[in-house]
Order: structure tokens, then sequence, then C-alpha cells
């Protein structure tokens, strides 16, 4: 009995979960064939350029996740301590609370750090800009709504590692139900 076709989408997101799993280094071609049911030339249909492409489909796709659902949170109406939540919220649902790796920690070591760390960094300095456009929002001058915004993303890359580490979520959403004070809170 023959298995139905995927769709590309259907297909990145069985890649993306098998890099959020093994890292880029450690999802080799025979590990994104059995994560997505394809063979390899099957695999090289749809990305040409093999696992590179395939970790740039995996990083399409977040971003995507993030722009549609993630960031209109910020830049939305209401309250800023609110929206910061809401975004806290947000990234809660993305992370599974907690327990599924960032590609920014996966995709930044090793190889793939030579490969992506100017486009995930361009990634980071984006959402600390918009954390700090939050942060003054809630008339926080702009040097300490920086600082605080690159805080916030500390809080939120550190927590995941340390819930990954301890194998329980219960840092990350620590820092979710904080994540107001965090950036809006005491001066950083």
């Amino acid at each position: 009995m023959s298995t139905p076709a995927l769709t590309r989408d259907e297909v990145i997101e069985r890649i993306l979960a098998a890099f959020r799993r093994f890292g880029y280094e450690g999802s080799s071609l025979s590990r994104l064939s059995d994560a997505t049911g394809l063979g390899r030339s099957s695999l090289y249909h749809y990305f040409p350029n093999g696992k590179e492409d395939m970790a740039s489909a995996a990083m399409a796709a977040v971003g995507a996740w993030v722009t549609h659902n993630v960031l209109p949170t910020l830049a939305g109406e209401g309250l800023p301590a609110v929206r910061a939540q809401q975004f806290a919220a947000k990234l809660a649902e993305f992370y599974a609370n907690g327990m599924t790796p960032c590609l920014t920690d996966v995709f930044t070591i090793g190889e793939a750090g030579a490969l992506f760390q100017q486009h995930l960094g361009s990634r980071m300095r984006n959402l600390m800009a918009l954390l700090a456009a939050l942060a003054e929002d809630a008339g926080i001058d702009k040097v300490d709504a920086a600082i605080r915004a690159e805080n916030a993303v500390i809080a939120i890359q550190g927590s995941l590692v340390v819930s990954r580490a301890l194998g329980s979520n219960g840092p990350f959403m620590r820092m979710v139900e904080n994540f107001p004070n965090i950036l809006l809170g005491a001066p950083a």
C-alpha cells in the first residue's frame, strides 16, 4: 500500500522537526529521509541543493509562522504589558511550552553556524528592535529599551536551553509568565 503524497509544506514541517530534534549536523540525509518518508532522490527533487536547502526552507517556515502569528502582537493595539504577554503566549505555543528547541540554538553551532549565523543574527536583531519599540511604547527611554530587548531575547533563548537540559519546561514557562516584567519591569 503506497503512502499518500506529501505537500511541500508537510515535507518541510517534518524536516523542521528533525532539525529541532537532531540539530543540523545530526540530521543526516538518511534521518531526513526517514522523517519525511521520502527517498533521497525525492528530497533532492524538493531541495536541489540538499540539506542546506532543507535547512533554509525550515528557517523560512519558522520565519513565516512567527511573522504571521507572533510579531503582530508586538505591533498591535493595546497596552504594552498585554502585548508583551500575548507575545510570550505565542512563543509558548510555538515552542510547545518550552519542550521544542529553537532553530537559532541548533543552527548557530558547527557547520550550520558558518552557513546561517548571518541570517539568524539579522532575525535576532529584528526581533530585538521590535521588542525595544514595545518597551519604548511603555515609556522606557530608547537606550534602556534596547538593553531590555536584548535581555528579553536572552531570557527566551536561555530558558529554552535550560528547559531542554533539565528535561522540564518549568524554566521556559516561568519566563513566559514573567515576560512583561522581563521587558517592561524594573530597570535593566
